[in-house]
C-alpha cells in the first residue's frame, strides 16, 4: 500500500507543533518516571518543565538514561536501536534430517500437515520423520514466511501504530527495502524527511533517498534483484548469486544501484556460507543413513562402511548441499565450511562443540577408545591354544585372532611396520603400531614403561580418565560389533570414524565412547 496520502496530513501537523517534545516521559538513573516537556537542551543537561506541577527542574546527563542524551542532544545514530522484525504467531517442526519447517502446522492422522506461503495447499509430513518433541507450537516466526512481502509491510505499520516520528518511518522505509518493495520505501523516506528529522537522521535519509531513486530508475535490475532475495529465501542462495551476476553483466548498473547489487550480493553470500556451515553438520548423520540404507539388501561390511566414511561420505555431504542450494561447485561448498572457525573470530558465528556417539560396548580401534583391541579382555592367557578358550585355534570368544585383519594384542603376534615387511599383519590406514601401543599401555597401566619416549609424556585418548571405565569380560571383534547393532549405532559409528579420519573436522577430542568436536 503506497503512504503519499498521508503527506499532506503529516506536513500540516507538523506546522502546528513546538519545536520541544511534548509530554515526555523520562526515566530517572534511580528508575523513576517523570512526566512533562522539554524546555531547553543545554551542553551539561536539560531544562524539563513537570507536568504534575508545572514547575521546572533542571536535569543533568547523568542523572537520566544515555539513549535520552544522544536523542535530545541529536548524537543518536540514524540505525541505533531499529527493529526490522516482522512476526507473527505459528509453529515450527523439526525434522531428522536437520530441517526446520515453519507455519501453520496441525496434527494430521499420520503425522503432521505444514501451511505457509510456499505451502498454500498444505504439505503433509509423516510422524516418523519428525523428531520426538520435535513440534512446538505458540513460537514467534518471520511474518514472511506466512504473507505475501505486501502484506508483511502492511503488518510492520499496524504493529508499529502511531506513527508518528522520522525515526518510525526510517524503520519502515528499511523494512520496505529489504522486502525488496523499493517505491514504498521510498514513499517513507519521504514522509520521514517531512517529519523534522535530526541533523543526522536526515543527512541517512537524503543519501538514502538518492538510492532509492537510482534503484526505482534501473526497474529492470530491481526486479533481478527482487528475484535473487526470494530464491535467498528459499536458501536457493546459488541461484540467487547467479541472478546477481546476470544482472550485473547484462544491465552494468552504477552508483548507487552498483551499490545495492554488491551489498545484496555480500548479505547473500554471508548467508550462503552460513547456511553451509549449519547444514553440513546436520547433513552427516543423514548422508550415513542414506549410505546404510542404499546398503541394506547387500549388507554391507564394517570394512565397507569405514572406508565409505573416510573417503566418500564428504563427497556425498558436499552433493546434498549443491542440491539444496541450486547448484555450486564442490570445492566451493567446502571451502565456505572450512571458514567456520573465520566467521566464529569474526563474531558471525558461534561454534559450540558437538557430540558424537560410538556405543559404550562397541569396537574401538579405529576412532580411538578406553576398551582392548581384539576379541578379549587384557588378563586372558595369550598362550592358551585349547579350542574355543583364550588364544584357542578356532575364531570366536577368546581366539587370538579376531577375523578381522587386526591382531590380538596378547596373543603374540606383532602389528606390522610398514618397513618391516612379512612380519605381521597390516594394519588399517591411518592407524600406526606407535597408535596402538600407546592406547594399550593406557589401558593396561603401563604408561610410563617406554622411558625417555615424549609420546608417553602427551594424553594417549583425549583427556579421559580411563580408570573409571570397566571393561566388559569379552570384547566384540569389529566384525561381530557391527553385525548386532542397529543401523542407528551404524550410522553414528560412520560419524564418528568421519569426524576422525576423513580430515575436516580440524578440532576434536575423545571423551569416553564420545568424540567432540566443531
Amino acid at each position: 500500500m503506497r503512504v503519499y496520502k498521508w503527506l499532506p496530513a503529516v506536513i500540516l501537523g507538523l506546522l502546528a507543533t513546538s519545536p520541544f517534545i511534548n509530554a515526555e516521559q523520562i526515566r530517572l538513573a534511580d528508575g523513576r518516571f517523570i512526566q512533562g516537556d522539554v524546555v531547553e537542551v543545554k551542553e551539561d543537561g536539560f531544562v524539563f518543565k513537570l507536568t504534575e506541577t508545572g514547575g521546572q527542574v533542571y536535569l543533568r546527563w547523568n542523572q537520566v538514561d544515555d539513549g535520552l542524551k544522544k536523542r535530545l542532544t541529536n548524537d543518536l545514530d540514524p540505525d541505533e536501536g531499529l527493529n526490522f522484525e516482522v512476526m507473527i504467531e505459528g509453529s515450527r517442526l523439526e525434522l531428522i534430517d536437520g530441517s526446520i519447517l515453519e507455519g501453520d502446522i496441525k496434527q494430521s492422522t499420520r503425522g503432521y500437515v505444514v501451511k505457509n506461503w510456499e505451502l498454500p495447499k498444505g504439505k503433509e509430513i509423516p510422524a516418523d520423520e519428525v523428531l520426538e518433541d520435535g513440534y512446538v507450537t505458540g513460537i514467534m516466526i518471520d511474518a514472511s514466511i506466512m504473507m505475501a512481502e505486501s502484506d508483511v509491510l502492511k503488518l510492520a505499520e499496524e504493529q508499529r501504530d502511531p506513527i508518528e516520528t522520522a525515526r518510525q518511518y526510517y524503520e519502515l522505509a528499511r523494512i520496505a527495502d529489504k522486502l525488496g518493495l523499493y517505491p514504498e520505501a521510498k514513499d517513507y523516506v519521504t514522509l520521514a524527511l517531512a517529519s523534522s528529522p535530526d541533523s543526522k537522521l536526515q543527512a541517512r535519509l537524503t543519501d538514502y533517498d538518492t538510492q532509492l531513486d537510482e534503484l526505482i530508475r534501473q526497474a529492470a535490475v530491481l526486479q533481478l534483484m527482487v528475484e535473487a532475495r526470494k530464491q535467498a529465501k528459499k536458501k536457493v542462495f546459488q541461484t540467487a548469486l547467479d541472478i546477481l551476476d546476470e544482472a550485473k553483466t547484462t544491465y552494468q548498473p552504477t552508483g548507487a544501484v552498483l551499490t545495492k547489487v554488491d551489498d545484496t550480493y555480500a548479505e547473500i553470500d554471508l548467508d550462503f556460507t552460513k547456511f553451509v556451515i549449519t547444514e553440513w553438520y546436520k547433513a552427516m548423520k543423514g548422508v550415513a543413513r542414506d549410505w546404510l540404507k542404499e546398503k541394506e539388501n547387500k549388507d554391507a561390511a564394517v570394512t565397507e562402511g569405514m572406508n565409505y566414511a573416510r573417503r566418500q561420505m564428504d563427497v556425498d555431504i558436499q552433493e546434498k548441499l549443491m542440491e539444496e542450494v541450486g547448484g555450486s561447485d564442490p570445492t566451493d561448498i567446502k571451502n565456505r565450511f572450512n571458514t567456520r572457525f573465520d566467521l566464529d573470530d569474526a563474531g558471525l558465528v558461534r561454534l559450540t562443540m558437538k557430540r558424537v556417539s560410538f556405543g559404550e560396548d562397541g569396537f574401538y580401534q579405529i576412532v580411538g577408545g578406553h576398551l582392548p583391541i581384539a576379541g578379549k579382555k587384557p588378563t586372558d592367557d595369550a598362550n592358551n591354544t585349547s579350542p574355543g578358550g583364550p588364544g584357542g585355534g578356532r575364531r570366536g570368544p577368546g581366539s587370538g585372532r579376531d577375523g578381522d585383519g587386526i591382531d590380538n594384542p596378547n596373543d603374540g603376534f606383532k602389528f606390522q611396520d610398514a618397513e618391516k615387511k612379512g612380519e605381521g599383519i597390516p594394519l588399517p590406514d591411518g592407524i600406526s603400531p606407535d597408535d596402538v601401543n600407546d592406547i594399550l599401555r593406557k589401558i593396561l597401566g603401563k604408561d610410563g614403561e617406554k622411558d625417555g619416549d615424549s609420546k608417553n609424556d602427551a594424553p594417549k585418548i583425549g583427556k579421559q580418565d580411563i580408570s573409571k571405565l570397566k571393561v566388559p569380560e569379552y570384547v566384540p571383534s569389529l566384525t561381530e560389533w557391527w553385525e548386532k547393532c542397529s543401523t542407528t549405532t551404524r550410522a553414528k559409528w560412520l560419524v564418528a570414524v568421519y569426524v576422525k579420519s576423513a580430515g575436516t573436522m580440524r578440532v576434536f577430542e575423545l571423551d569416553d565412547w564420545d568424540i567432540k568436536f566443531k
